[in-house]
């Protein structure tokens, strides 16, 4: 069997009278193809010759154990530009790319963008996250740690990658500390009493039908606005969600896709009131479709504008926003109905896993931690219920 041989060399930089670094120099042999003497250099920082001796001992020994990582000039920048090209955009949804370039343009590259890959350390990365967490880089408020989860969500996977192709040995944001933040997130919802005070002055209106099946199958946006009639079956009275209608790159076009995971995907049945109000909606579609000059399917929106085109995304929220305005209900968010529908459903003792699977989480533990807080006006329940049926039996 053939030994592998490798010479190698340091050299003092800028000069032997005045160094302040070395250089190691591998010589690895002639290229088979061009005769051309192959040559691997790499940076000691430290200007100890015999520190930069030890390391030429190390890559020769990595290189011989065929564990060398090859010396690449590229920076964070360079490599998120490919990742976000060459990964993320072709195996993700264009919400997911948008998120992605945003949260990399925003904070990523401004904080790490100039260093090269193979010298990004965590002690780096660190700091940065520890600045946030006094200010950000973007504004003058502090990150909180949510939001660095997020980012640092992005930058690991990104790193992930960088070591599948060989460009890193490790992906230093392996341990990095991000800690609580001092508040406790609140989730804000709507009461039982405000769900029914929106029902009632929503009737008759065309927001009718979405607030009906935004509480009643506990949907997502995209879901609501990329259910089809299809997707109905007047017969069982049942509603499945596959699909959602969400944010192209450019927020122009959305885009109808499969639900991203397989507890998304979901078919529950509906009360009567819903269904009664999704027959009224399929006869005026087909009614719209008649006055357009198109032929009903099956495949128009349940939830449209009144020429049957469907709803952006975005205008979509903006008529929710414009609705609470307008009868001068409270304001919260248009995914807030669907924390409202499920703090309901656990504040009236349906079954933790019902509600799981009518919301769509794969996992019961993302139900519990997020909607942990149940609606206020329930708080006592418990309370009421030992007054009434334990202690009363006892003091009597």
């Amino acid at each position: 069997m053939q030994v592998r041989k490798i010479a190698g060399s340091v050299r003092p930089r800028p000069s032997k009278e005045n160094v302040k670094y070395y250089d190691l120099i591998l010589e690895l042999g002639r290229d088979p193809l061009t005769g051309e003497r192959k040559r691997v250099r790499f940076k000691s920082n430290s200007d100890s010759r015999e520190e930069a001796e030890n390391m030429l001992i190390l890559k020769k020994a990595e290189y011989l154990s065929g564990e060398m990582l090859m010396p690449d000039e590229r920076t964070v920048s360079e490599f998120m530009d490919e990742y976000l090209i060459d990964y993320v955009a072709v195996q993700s949804s264009p919400a997911t790319f948008r998120d992605y370039k945003t949260n990399i343009d925003r904070y990523i590259k401004p904080m790490f963008g100039k260093v090269k890959l193979q010298e990004l350390k965590q002690a780096r990365i660190q700091q940065v996250y520890n600045q946030w967490r006094i200010k950000s880089n973007a504004s003058d408020k502090p990150l909180k740690a949510e939001s660095i989860r997020h980012i640092n969500r992005i930058l690991k996977a990104a790193l992930n990658k960088a070591c599948e192709l060989g460009y890193i040995k490790y992906n230093p944001t392996k341990n990095v500390k991000i800690g609580k933040d001092l508040v406790t997130k609140h989730v804000d919802v709507y009461t039982t009493e405000e769900i029914k005070l929106l029902k009632k002055t929503v009737k008759g209106t065309d927001m009718e039908l979405p607030v009906a099946l935004l509480f009643d199958c506990v949907m997502r946006r995209g879901e609501l606005l990329g259910l089809c009639f299809d997707d109905v079956d007047f017969e069982k009275r049942t509603v499945t969600i596959q699909h959602s209608w969400v944010e192209s790159e450019d927020s122009k076009k959305p885009v109808l896709k499969d639900c991203k995971t397989d507890g998304s995907y979901r078919k529950m049945v509906v009360s009567e009131e819903t269904m009664k109000l999704l027959k009224r909606q399929q006869l005026l579609c087909k009614q719209i479709c008649l006055r357009e000059g198109k032929r009903f399917t099956g495949k128009q929106r349940v939830v449209c504008k009144q020429n049957g085109d469907p709803f952006l995304p975005k205008s979509f929220t903006a008529k929710w926003i414009d609705t609470l305005k307008k009868y001068g209900l409270r304001h919260i968010k248009l995914h807030g109905t669907r924390h409202s529908a499920i703090s309901w459903l656990l504040s009236q003792g349906i079954p933790l896993h019902i509600v799981q699977a009518r919301a769509g989480h794969q996992d019961p533990k993302i139900t519990l931690s997020v909607y942990s807080h149940v609606a206020k006006e329930d708080e006592g329940v418990v309370a009421d219920l030992l007054d009434a049926k334990l202690f009363c039996a006892v003091n009597e």
